[in-house]
C-alpha cells in the first residue's frame, strides 16, 4: 500500500502591469480557499509557501485579478490588466452591473474619486458641473442644505421636477442628504432617457440617480485607512457695496428728500460720527466656519466573501453665528457567494445621526428673506453709523437709544425699551444678533437606509432573487424664542405679562420595498444571446408629524414643559385674554405603488443590441386611472466589432444609439391628490363643522413624458480622446395646472388636473482627452474633460394662455420666462425714469398693464455644464473641476431694497445710489431722489444675468512614495492634500452668489468658499 502526501513549498514571484511591465508594490498575494497570504514588496515581488496543485489569487486595486495554479516549478510571474484598458462596467438599475459596449441608454456616472473628501455636506451637490444635462443649483450655504436638480431641462410645471434617487437599491427622499457620508460612494449614475428609466415608471420622468457604495474586494485580505480633514470656510466677495458712515450721512444731507439723521451735519460733525462708528457689519454678523471630519473604514475580501464598514465623525461650522451641522455616520456593505457561485447575498446599512443649528435665512419655514433677524439683510442694510458694541467692548445684541440721537432706536430716552422701535428697520442688526444668541433652532435628524437581497441560480440559465429595502427619517425639531430676548417682546402677544414660545415637532417617514424577480440568461446561438426578467414590487410609505407650540415661557427653566404657562390662564383688564393657549397639530399620511414590470436584452455578436422593458404601477394616489403602463425600447450598433472596422487601428469605440420610451411622473400635489378631502373646523356658534377641501378631478392621473434619444459614444487611440454625443427631445404631457371652472356650477373657480404639455430638446457632450498617459518611460498623466448641455424648453399648450405675473409659464414661451416693462434709463433733462412701451417707444409712464412684454430671458439656464483637468507626476496629482451655467435671468430683490431711496432713513444704500441725478444734462443710471423709490416700478432694472463660471474645486495631493512606506512596516498609503472649493466665481450678477434655487433674490445664504487640508491613511 502507497501513501502520498502534499510536500509544502515555497515559491516567489513578481507582479507586473500587462501595459508597461512596471512591478505593482502592495498587490495581494492569496491561496484561493484559505486566508493565506501576504502583499508584494516595493519590486511587486512576492514569496509564499503552498501546496502543489493549489491557486494563487492576485489581486490589485484598479486591476483585473488574476490567477495561477501552482505546478512542479517554484517561479510565478503574473502580470495585471488594467481594468480601466477594458469595456467599462455601468451599474444601470435593476439590470446591475453591465459592460458599457452593450448600454443602449444615455447614461453619466461619476466615480469616487471626484466625490471623496470634498467638504460639501450634501451628496446631491457633488454633480454639479460633472455630468452632462444635469443642472444643479444650490439654494443655501447652511451646512446640509440639499440642490436641486433638473435631468434635460424643467419636466413638470407643477409637479416633482427632480430625479429619483436610489441608494443601493432603495429609493430615498430626494431632498435630504444631509446624513449620508460621501465618502461611502463608489459611483454616482445619471440616468437620462427612457431607455434607463422607464423601467422606474411613474417616478422616472425627471431622470433616475443610481448611488452604488463601497464593497470590499474578493482576495484583497484585511484593510485599514484612516481619513482626516480639516478646512475653514469664509463668504465670496459681494459684487455690490454699500455706504460707509460719511457717504450715508453726506448722501442723507445733500441727496434724500424728507427729513433724516444727516440733515444739518457738517463735514467735521459727520467726520466726526464716523470716527466714533464706520461698522462694516459682514465682519460681525458673519464669521470664518471651520469644518472637521474624521473616518475610520475597514474593507475585506476573502475568496467567497467581502465586506466594507465606515465610521465617520463630520462637523462644519456656517459662515453665520448659529449656523452648523454636526453628524455622525456608520456604513456596512456585506457580500458573499457559495463555492459554486449560484448563491449570492448581500445586506447594505448606513445608519447616520446629526444634529443642525439654523439661523432665519430666505429659505428656512416660510421667510422671504426680508426678517430682520436674517443675518444676511444685515451686510446690506444696517446702519453704518450704529456702534456694535457696549461701552464695556462687548457685543451689543440689543440695539441703543433713540434714532433723533443716533440710534437704533431701540430704546427710549429714559434708558426703557422702545416697544415701537426694536424689532425694527433701524435696529436690524441687533436683531439679527440677538436671535443668533439667545434663540434656539435646532433640528436633529436619525436617518437609515438598509437593503438584504439574495440571488440563487437554481437552474441553468434562471435565477431567481429578492430584496427588501427602508429608507426610514426620524426627525425633531426645537425652536425656542426665550423671554428677555427681541422677538419675544410681542410673543404671545404685546399685553401678555409672560413672553417668549417653544415650537417642538417630530417628522417621521418610513419607506420600505421588497422586489422578487426571475431572470433567464442564455446563449442561444454561439452569437445571439437572450437576457430576459420578470419582476414584482411593492413600495410603501408611511409619514407622520406631530408639533406643538406653547407661551409664555419661564426663563429659569429653558427647554423644559414645566416652564410653559398654563394654556387656562386669563389675563387683561376684564380677565378674560386667553394668551397661553397652546397649539397643538398632526397628521398622518400613506401612500403604496405595486407594480409588474419586465426587461428584454439581445446581443448579436457584441454588434447589435436591442432592449426593452415595460412596467405597470398601480399607484394609491389616484382614483380613476390608478393603473399606468411605462415602456420603452432601444437599439444599439457597436461599429467598432464590425469586421470593415479591424484594420482600423485608430478607432477604439464606434458606437450608434437609440431609444424611445414613455414614463411618468406621480408625484404631483399632495399623496390625496386624487382624492376629495373634508376638514374639520368651527361653525355657527363655534360648533364642529365639516367642510370640503379643495376641489379635485377624480379623473386625474399621473403626468407622461414621451422620451426619444439618439446618441454617439466614441473613442479614438486606444481610447486616449473618447466621449458621447446625445441629442434627445422630450414630450411632456397631462402636465399638472389649474382649469377654470364655472364657480356656479362647482363652487370653485378652478381645478387643478392634467390639461398641459410642454417639450424640452437639446443636446449633451460629454469628452475626455488623455494628453499625457503614464509609461515606463513618461511620469507625467495628463486628462482634460468636459461637459455641456444645451436645452430649449417651450410650453405647447396652458389653458388659459398663462400663470404668473412677472415670472410667467406662457404657451410658446419657455416656462419660467420673465414679463416686464422694459427699464429705458433715466432722462438726463429731468431725471425722471424712463420705460419703453409694448412697441419700443420712450415713454415716462410705468404701465404694466399694457406695456409689459415677454423678454427673451428665463429663469432656467438654457447652457450648464463643467470642465477640468486631472494631472499627476509622480506622487503629485493636481485636479481641478469648473462648473457653468449660461443665459439665466434673475430679478436681484436684494439690490433693489438697498437703491430704494424710500428706505434711505432706515436702511443702508447702494453707493450706486451717490450717482443720482441731480443737475440737467447729467448721465447717470439712477432717477432723481424727488421720483421717490422706484423699487415697485422698477420693470427689468434689477433684472440680472446670472450665468457664471466657477472653479467648483481644485485639490493638490501627494501620495507617499510605496519605498519610503515599505521602511515603515506599517503603512501602505499616505495621501496628503489642499483643495479649495467654490474659490473663484465668475459672473455680472450683483450680489453674493448667482448660483440659488429662486428666481427673485431676497437675501439667501451665500454658498461659501473653502479651503481644506486632509490625510488618507492606509495600514
Amino acid at each position: 500500500m502507497q501513501f502520498s502526501f502534499a510536500q509544502e513549498k515555497t515559491v516567489t514571484g513578481t507582479v507586473t502591469t500587462a501595459s508597461d511591465g512596471l512591478p505593482l508594490p502592495g498587490a495581494s498575494v492569496i491561496v484561493k480557499g484559505t486566508s493565506r497570504g501576504q502583499q508584494t514588496d516595493f519590486d511587486g515581488k512576492f514569496t509564499i509557501k503552498v501546496n502543489q496543485g493549489d491557486v494563487l489569487v492576485i489581486s490589485y486595486v484598479g486591476m483585473t485579478p488574476g490567477e495561477i495554479r501552482i505546478g512542479a516549478g517554484s517561479t510565478y510571474d503574473v502580470s495585471l490588466e488594467d481594468a480601466s484598458t477594458l469595456d467599462e462596467v455601468v451599474v444601470t438599475g435593476y439590470k446591475g452591473a453591465t459592460n458599457s459596449a452593450k448600454i443602449s441608454s444615455s447614461l453619466s456616472t461619476v466615480d469616487a474619486e471626484s466625490i471623496e473628501q470634498v467638504p460639501i455636506t450634501s451628496v446631491d451637490q457633488m454633480l454639479q458641473g460633472q455630468a452632462a444635462g444635469v443642472n444643479v443649483s444650490t439654494g443655501s450655504g447652511q451646512p446640509g442644505q440639499s440642490a436641486t436638480i433638473i435631468i434635460r431641462g424643467r419636466n413638470s410645471l407643477n409637479g416633482d421636477t427632480e430625479p429619483l434617487f436610489i441608494i443601493d437599491g432603495v429609493p430615498v427622499d430626494q431632498d435630504n442628504f444631509r446624513s449620508i457620508n460621501q465618502n461611502d460612494i463608489a459611483t454616482m449614475s445619471v440616468l437620462k432617457d427612457a431607455a434607463a428609466t422607464a423601467i422606474y415608471g411613474n417616478r422616472g420622468a425627471g431622470g433616475v440617480i443610481l448611488i452604488t457604495t463601497k464593497t470590499g474586494k474578493k482576495g484583497s485580505g484585511v484593510q485599514v485607512k484612516y481619513r482626516s480633514l480639516y478646512g475653514i470656510s469664509e463668504l465670496p466677495s459681494p459684487k455690490f457695496s454699500v455706504m460707509n458712515t460719511t457717504q450715508y450721512l453726506t448722501y442723507q444731507r445733500d441727496l434724500l428728500p424728507g427729513t433724516q439723521l444727516g440733515d444739518g451735519l457738517s463735514d467735521e460733525q459727520i467726520a466726526a460720527m464716523a470716527r466714533q462708528a464706520d461698522t462694516n457689519w459682514s465682519d460681525i454678523l458673519l464669521r470664518q466656519g471651520k469644518t472637521e471630519s474624521h473616518e475610520v473604514t475597514v474593507t475585506t475580501g476573502g475568496e467567497n466573501a467581502t465586506s466594507f464598514t465606515s465610521l465617520q465623525y463630520f462637523k462644519q461650522e456656517g459662515t453665520t453665528l448659529g449656523s452648523d451641522l454636526q453628524r455622525f455616520s456608520f456604513r456596512n456593505n456585506f457580500n458573499a457567494n457559495s463555492a459554486d457561485n449560484k448563491l449570492n447575498f448581500s445586506t447594505s446599512l448606513t445608519a447616520n445621526y446629526s444634529v443642525s443649528s439654523f439661523v432665519v435665512d430666505a429659505l428656512r419655514d416660510s421667510n422671504t428673506g426680508g426678517d430682520l433677524d436674517n443675518p444676511f439683510l444685515v451686510p446690506y442694510g444696517a446702519l453704518p453709523y450704529l456702534s456694535p458694541y457696549n461701552p464695556d467692548g462687548s457685543i451689543n445684541i440689543w440695539g441703543t437709544g433713540p434714532a433723533a440721537n443716533g440710534g437704533s432706536d431701540a430704546y427710549l430716552a429714559d434708558g426703557s425699551i422702545n416697544y415701537a422701535g426694536v424689532d425694527g428697520f433701524r435696529n436690524t442688526p441687533f436683531i439679527a444678533m440677538n436671535t443668533a444668541a439667545l434663540g434656539t433652532d435646532e433640528e436633529s435628524e436619525i436617518k437609515v437606509v438598509g437593503r438584504i437581497a439574495a440571488d440563487y441560480n437554481f437552474a441553468k440559465n434562471l435565477t431567481v432573487g429578492t430584496s427588501f429595502g427602508l429608507d426610514y427619517t426620524n426627525r425633531a425639531r426645537l425652536f425656542i424664542n426665550p423671554p428677555g430676548s427681541i422677538r419675544s417682546f410681542r410673543t404671545p402677544s404685546d399685553a401678555s405679562l409672560e413672553k417668549g414660545t417653544q415650537f417642538e415637532s417630530f417628522y417621521r417617514d418610513a419607506n420600505f420595498i421588497t422586489n422578487a424577480f426571475v431572470r433567464y440568461d442564455n446563449n442561444i446561438t454561439e452569437k445571439l444571446n437572450l437576457n430576459a426578467a420578470v419582476f414584482a414590487e411593492y413600495n410603501y410609505s408611511n409619514t407622520q408629524v406631530g408639533s406643538f407650540q406653547a407661551y409664555g415661557l419661564n426663563p429659569a427653566l429653558p427647554g423644559s414643559g414645566s416652564g410653559f404657562s398654563d394654556g387656562a390662564t386669563t389675563e387683561g383688564a376684564n380677565n378674560d385674554e386667553y394668551n397661553y393657549i397652546p397649539v397643538v397639530g398632526s397628521s398622518e399620511s400613506e401612500l403604496a405603488l405595486a407594480s409588474v414590470f419586465a426587461t428584454l436584452d439581445l446581443d448579436y455578436d457584441n454588434r447589435f443590441g436591442f432592449s426593452a422593458s415595460i412596467r405597470n404601477d398601480a399607484t394609491s394616489r389616484f382614483v380613476e386611472n390608478r393603473d399606468g403602463i411605462f415602456w420603452s425600447v432601444a437599439g444599439r450598433w457597436n461599429i467598432d466589432n464590425e469586421s470593415f472596422m479591424q484594420d482600423v487601428d485608430w478607432l477604439s469605440v464606434l458606437k450608434l444609439r437609440a431609444s424611445y420610451g414613455v414614463v411618468g411622473n406621480q408625484n404631483v400635489g399632495g399623496r390625496y391628490i386624487g382624492l376629495q378631502t373634508v376638514g374639520a373646523g368651527s361653525g355657527y356658534q363655534l360648533t364642529n363643522s365639516y367642510a370640503l377641501g379643495t376641489l379635485i378631478d377624480p379623473a386625474i392621473k399621473w403626468e407622461t413624458s414621451n422620451q426619444f434619444n439618439v446618441g454617439l459614444s466614441f473613442g479614438f487611440w486606444q481610447k486616449r480622446l473618447s466621449g458621447e454625443l446625445d441629442y434627445y427631445s422630450n414630450l411632456t404631457t397631462d402636465l399638472f395646472a389649474n382649469k377654470l371652472l364655472s364657480t356656479a356650477g362647482t363652487g370653485s373657480a378652478s381645478v387643478t388636473t392634467n390639461v398641459a404639455d410642454m417639450s424640452n430638446k437639446g443636446v449633451d457632450l460629454q469628452i475626455s482627452y488623455d494628453i499625457l498617459r503614464k509609461s515606463s518611460t513618461n511620469n507625467w498623466s495628463i486628462t482634460v474633460n468636459a461637459n455641456a448641455n444645451y436645452n430649449k424648453n417651450v410650453v405647447e399648450s396652458l389653458p388659459g394662455e398663462f400663470t404668473g405675473n412677472t415670472l410667467r409659464i406662457a404657451e410658446g414661451y419657455s416656462a419660467n420666462t420673465w414679463y416686464m416693462v422694459r427699464w429705458a434709463g433715466v432722462n438726463p433733462a429731468n431725471g425722471e425714469p424712463l420705460y419703453l412701451d409694448a412697441n419700443g417707444d420712450l415713454t415716462n409712464e410705468y404701465d404694466f398693464d399694457n406695456n409689459a412684454v415677454y423678454l427673451d430671458k428665463n429663469f432656467d439656464p438654457t447652457y450648464t455644464g463643467g470642465f477640468g483637468a486631472d494631472i499627476s507626476y509622480k506622487g503629485f496629482a493636481l485636479n481641478t473641476l469648473f462648473a457653468f451655467q449660461a443665459d439665466r435671468w434673475k430679478n436681484n430683490g436684494s439690490l433693489a431694497l438697498i437703491e430704494d431711496s424710500s428706505l434711505g432713513g432706515n436702511l443702508n444704500q447702494s453707493t450706486s445710489m451717490l450717482n443720482a441725478w441731480t443737475t440737467p444734462g447729467q448721465i447717470t443710471d439712477v432717477p432723481a431722489l424727488s421720483y421717490g423709490g422706484v423699487r415697485a416700478i422698477r420693470g427689468d432694472r434689477n433684472l440680472e444675468d446670472a450665468s457664471f463660471l466657477r472653479l467648483r474645486n481644485i485639490s493638490l495631493s501627494y501620495n507617499v512614495a510605496s519605498e519610503v512606506l515599505e521602511k515603515t512596516k506599517m503603512f501602505t498609503g499616505v495621501r496628503i492634500f489642499v483643495q479649495g472649493t467654490n474659490l473663484f466665481t465668475w459672473t455680472k450678477f450683483q450680489g453674493f452668489d448667482p448660483e440659488g434655487t429662486t428666481a427673485s433674490t431676497f437675501f439667501e445664504y451665500p454658498v461659501a468658499r473653502t479651503y481644506s487640508l486632509g490625510f488618507d491613511i492606509t495600514f
